[in-house]
């Protein structure tokens, strides 16, 4: 059977900005680098949005440069960053960093209560794809909840690439996407993800119009996507856990 470029790889952007969406953050500043300008859509449109922390991410002060405060500064600069990105309704579950692989059954449960209450049409989180552990065990615990709920699965690249089957336009979100990113100072000291970040964005326009400037790459999970969803989760079944 012939195929086209388009069966294995999206040719245009998609916008679910209409539905609710509960975003899945190992750390904070996951959320504003994976899908942060999705998220300004899904709060411009007026839909319900929450985003939960998972971890303190008390371990990124490589250097110990920041001292006792750096746990209170991350979560300062979530603050910060949630007030750029109009989101107001946001939790910190304060989990260890790089150990929720101990505490993926609690973590699971805790999940699960927190998604039927909030009733959320989307759950964005780490693709399978991540390196970093806590992103991995995020992954893990979302995608276990793709028979438990109605809910369609997003998952969201931070700094592992992934084989997407949704495109994103954020070219009218990015400004707001890059300030929210600004924030996250400390982790900026370290590794200027908003640099790579913004490339990736931008390379992940090549096969939409001239006029999108900017795009986020899912692989979305659920009823009601086009043929080149296939692939996508082939390879995000295999690469879990």
């Amino acid at each position: 059977m012939l195929t086209t470029e388009a069966d294995r790889y999206p040719y245009f952007a998609a916008d679910f900005s209409h539905l609710d969406a509960l975003i899945i953050a190992p750390h904070p500043d996951d959320e504003s680098l994976g899908c942060g300008g999705t998220i300004v859509k899904h709060i411009t449109a007026g839909s319900r949005v929450k985003i939960i922390f998972l971890t303190n991410g008390d371990k990124g002060d490589f250097e110990r440069r920041f001292g006792e405060e750096y746990v209170a500064m991350r979560c300062q600069s979530a603050d910060r960053a949630m007030t750029v990105l109009g989101v107001v309704d946001y939790e910190f579950w304060g989990y260890k960093d790089r150990e929720l692989l101990t505490v993926e059954g609690e973590l699971g449960k805790r999940l699960l209560d927190t998604v039927e209450v909030f009733s959320p049409s989307i759950v964005y989180a780490p693709s399978s794809f991540e390196a970093h552990p806590d992103h991995r065990s995020s992954f893990n615990v979302v995608w276990k909840l793709r028979n438990k709920v109605n809910v369609t699965l997003a998952f969201y690249e931070v700094l592992i690439a992934i084989y997407p089957n949704v495109l994103i336009d954020i070219t009218n979100e990015i400004v707001k996407k890059i300030k929210a990113i600004e924030c996250y100072q400390t982790e900026l000291h370290y590794n200027d993800y908003l640099a790579k970040v913004v490339g990736l964005n931008r390379f992940r326009t090549a096969t939409l119009p001239g006029t999108i400037t900017y795009a986020e790459a899912y692989t979305f999970l659920g009823s009601g996507f086009p043929a080149q969803e296939e692939l996508p989760i082939k390879l995000l079944e295999t690469a879990r856990l």
